[in-house]
């Protein structure tokens, strides 16, 4: 008991005394037991892992991750593609779109939820068994209820935002959203981060991270936006001359 209460205690430690350093010169992760640093013209590519942003140098000897749970995580993310934007080129795409086997999991999850239990909950005699079994159902409804409303894709034109939903296309301009950004909600098991349109009408749009993953989705939406917004200032000012 006492082993298994020092591995707890060694491994909170070691995830919660992460933290992330950069400077003009390079970038620096640390834990417990040591560090690791790039410069920022060693980076040779990005990937992810889980939400955390994982850092490649050329030879693949060094793999520096950024871990999400530390404070300011969306601010760091915007200072490695401010230093490096080309790592983030190669990771562009007009098109945002959640993965098949995603999408199947979450259905047949949800299926699985709403099939077994239905049929658990009329086979069974304990009231309190029936109604545990009620609430499972209803929350495979629920998970089934929030993929149908849930965003399956964005396509990016130039001063359009196209969202595509199951049953339902909804365009947005570039003037219609205010800004976007990396929003996070707080779990049992640490932050979750999701991309978030922000209106100019007030309205917040909550977006999946779709496979290309919450960090570059949130990126390329970010970069899109400024970009749109800039081509249409540069057009005004150029029709005033």
């Amino acid at each position: 008991m006492l082993a298994l209460i020092g591995i707890g205690l060694i491994v909170t430690l070691f995830y919660s005394t992460g933290s992330i350093k950069v400077s003009d010169q390079e970038v620096t992760s640390s834990r417990l037991l040591g560090s690791k640093s790039l410069r920022w013209s060693e980076i040779e590519r990005i990937s992810m892992r889980g939400q955390n942003l994982r850092l490649h140098n050329h030879d693949e000897d060094i793999v520096l991750s950024l871990d999400s749970q530390v404070e300011g995580y969306p601010e760091i993310l915007d200072i490695v593609f401010s230093k490096r934007p080309d790592l983030f080129k190669k990771g562009e795409d007009t098109v945002l779109s959640s993965g098949w086997l995603a999408n199947l999991y979450i259905l047949g999850f949800g299926l699985f939820l709403i099939i077994a239990f239905s049929v658990f909950m009329f086979s069974l005699s304990e009231e309190f068994e029936k109604i545990s079994s009620a609430i499972l159902v209803a929350m495979g409804v629920w998970l089934l209820v929030s993929w149908f409303l849930s965003p399956k894709s964005i396509a990016l034109e130039d001063r359009t935002l196209l969202v595509m939903h199951f049953f339902k296309e909804v365009s947005y301009s570039a003037e219609d959203i205010r800004f976007i950004s990396l929003e996070k909600t707080r779990t049992k098991d640490g932050y979750v981060y999701f991309p978030q349109l922000n209106l100019k009408s007030g309205k917040k749009i909550k977006l999946p991270g779709f496979k290309q993953g919450t960090v570059i989705t949130y990126q390329v939406l970010k970069k899109w936006h400024e970009k749109a917004i800039s081509n249409r200032d540069n057009y005004f000012r150029n029709a005033r001359v």
